[in-house]
């Protein structure tokens, strides 16, 4: 009778360990990291270092505010970073052969993200693929495209993209600007229009959103190319911030802005995520990692690893949330 009694203490202490673990398991994680890396570097709190992981952070921030919109339908872009690479190209490519203004040249970079986004629409939402294997193909595609174009070798952006990239309005780089400004607008699209009701409810239920009048092929197919369009952004941005375009831009970064929207408050399973903050503490986490990491001098190997283990933790917590298994 004694044991029979403890039992549902027993377990009701465990259900209460898994609920705080997984409400704050990662920012308790994330608050020792930042401990140990000030610890060992202190002008790891310094202003200047905030500051470049602020910028840093924006440039796949945009990528991450698209991602959101992704995971808000329950689908996933593995090309995310893929589109980056092949957008960037398009958009250095317009910047120095055709010498257009910068404005033009991120044009070409969003037209170049939304066909691939578009692509990524059309045969998971109209052809009813899973949205895991379109993704990849496209990734592979954007990929071989990116190296066909460069032949392979390293594209130098001209001298008009410092302007840019050393722009800065009280202190602040303009990158934080620009990806302040999109979270803003994804936020009111998401939470003060009937689309962004419309994302959620086909993220929650897809076939009853379709019975409750909403278009869900038309609503997934613009959640991907939202995020198809951001992520040429994002590319382009990012080649602005480095000046030079390599065979290996980007490449990884899929897994970065995934985690970090899951991260953010996002869910695979679809139909839950606020752009605002959760983008923005998403990407910030996860760039102040792997900005310690940096400072520390920590192999290649480690941001992998790190990286890996991040990632784990999120789908793990996230797995367990949708399972009911804390509500």
């Amino acid at each position: 009778m004694e044991k029979a009694k403890k039992q549902p203490s027993t377990v009701g202490a465990g259900k209460k360990f898994v609920d705080l673990f997984c409400t704050y398991g990662l920012y308790f994680i994330f608050i020792v990291l930042i401990i140990f890396f000030a610890v060992q570097r202190p002008n790891f709190f310094s202003v200047s270092n905030f500051l470049l992981i602020l910028k840093s952070s924006s440039v796949l921030g945009i990528a991450v505010v698209g991602m959101f919109f992704v995971l808000i339908v329950a689908g996933i872009d593995i090309s995310v970073s893929m589109n980056m690479y092949f957008s960037a190209v398009i958009g250095a490519t317009v910047l120095n052969s055709m010498e257009l203004p910068l404005i033009v040249c991120f044009l070409a970079a969003g037209v170049s993200g939304l066909l691939i986004g578009c692509i990524n629409g059309f045969f998971v939402a109209k052809v009813k693929i899973v949205p895991f294997i379109v993704t990849l193909a496209t990734y592979s595609v954007a990929k071989g495209l990116g190296l066909f174009f460069t032949n392979q070798q390293m594209v130098f952006l001209n001298s008009s993209v410092m302007t840019l990239a050393n722009a800065k309005v009280f202190g602040i780089s303009v990158f934080v600007f620009i990806f302040l400004g999109i979270v803003l607008i994804a936020h009111f699209v998401l939470t003060s229009t009937q689309f962004g009701r419309q994302l959620f409810a086909c993220g929650n239920n897809l076939v009853g959103a379709n019975k409750m009048g909403i278009n869900g092929p038309r609503t997934v197919f613009l959640a991907y190319a939202i995020c198809g369009a951001l992520a040429g952004i994002a590319g382009m941005l990012s080649a602005c911030n480095l000046s030079v375009i390599n065979p290996n831009f980007a490449q990884g970064d899929e897994f970065v802005v995934i985690s970090s929207s899951v991260i953010g408050g996002a869910s695979l399973f679809g139909g839950k995520g606020k752009v605002l903050p959760g983008a923005i503490i998403g990407i910030v986490m996860i760039q102040a990692i792997i900005n310690g990491l940096t400072m520390m001098g920590a192999s290649a190997y480690s941001y992998t690893i790190f990286r890996g283990i991040i990632i784990f933790i999120a789908v793990m917590v996230d797995s367990i949330k949708f399972s009911g298994e804390i509500r």
